[in-house]
């Protein structure tokens, strides 16, 4: 069984590859800057180019494929709408376009993102599947419509079962600088070296629901093998934590003492104020949360002081 992942050397993708080895005995991996190496078999080439992409579904006829590749950064999307839209949405519709047209039994498991739920009008009560999607800037949108041509696929082409997941915010090792988590934990351990006893940071009222990336790749690996074509499926801990009780418990992990001042300048616009998922319907494929966020963080800590 062939197995394709899109966005193989992300953050994610990393992590999705440990996950299925042993799983998948032929496995390729596309990203922009392939490289070499022997977990998989790497492809260079850009979800962007139509003509590539028609090529590598047809020369691979891949039996899985883990769509994880896209623009992931909210700031990025708003000030790149369209270098957004071209990403998201055409690389996924080129993917879709070259599997209709290969025409052969194929699974296909496109990773969303729980930001196209928006802004809920009751914050506190968690999110499921159900939810109307009200999605609240450029890179949400884009994932909204990549789903949307999803199921149009799904249902147009019986040879493709197609499954849509949307994680909630994840973290663990190696995560760019850019995300919360990395971001928090640099600024409190460049203020401890420089003895610095304050940080500046921006909202911290809002809340999340956090899961380890570990947890996301298990789940994503079982909805491929037990999902249902044209579900999508919630991927959280059913939990939420405030963004200033993460930056407190990453300063206590640091074990550095240090005033946290807020900066109205870092607000965003199209903050979204709570965010907590539903998690029943992955946990009925047998589906569990693994990683507490306490445990997320310590190794973070420990693999950026090692």
């Amino acid at each position: 069984m062939k197995c394709l992942i899109t966005g193989a050397n992300g953050f994610v993708g990393t992590h999705l590859l440990r996950e299925i080895k042993g799983h998948y005995p032929e496995i390729y991996g596309l990203s922009l800057h392939a490289g070499t190496t022997s977990d998989y078999i790497p492809i260079d080439a850009d979800i962007r180019d139509t003509g590539k992409i028609l090529t590598l579904i047809h020369d691979i006829s891949p039996d899985v494929i883990f769509h994880l590749a896209g623009q992931p950064f909210v700031p990025f999307a708003m000030e790149h709408p369209e270098e957004t839209l071209e990403i998201n949405v055409k690389g996924t519709l080129n993917i879709l376009h070259a599997l209709q047209i290969r025409a052969k039994k194929a699974k296909m498991i496109y990773i969303s993102s729980a930001d196209v739920y928006g802004i809920s009008p009751d914050g506190e009560r968690p999110i499921s599947e159900d939810f109307p999607p009200r999605p609240s800037n450029p890179y949400s949108a884009s994932k909204l419509a990549g789903e949307v041509y999803c199921l149009q696929y799904s249902r147009l082409c019986d040879f493709l079962e197609i499954m849509i997941a949307r994680p909630f915010n994840h973290i663990g090792v190696g995560q760019r600088d850019e995300f919360v988590v990395p971001n928090f934990f640099r600024q409190v351990m460049e203020a401890g070296s420089k003895k610095e006893n304050q940080i500046y940071v921006g909202d911290l009222s809002s809340t999340r629901d956090f899961l380890d990336v570990r947890d996301v790749v298990r789940a994503y690996r079982v909805i491929a093998q037990k999902g249902s074509s044209g579900e999508i499926y919630n991927i959280c801990s059913g939990t939420q934590t405030s963004i200033r009780n993460l930056l407190q418990k990453i300063i206590e992990i640091c074990k550095i003492d240090i005033q946290i001042c807020t900066d109205p300048s870092r607000f965003r616009k199209s903050e979204t104020p709570r965010l907590i998922g539903l998690n029943t319907k992955i946990k009925s494929l047998g589906w569990t949360v693994e990683y507490s966020l306490e445990k997320s963080l310590d190794e973070i800590y420990k693999n950026l002081i090692s």
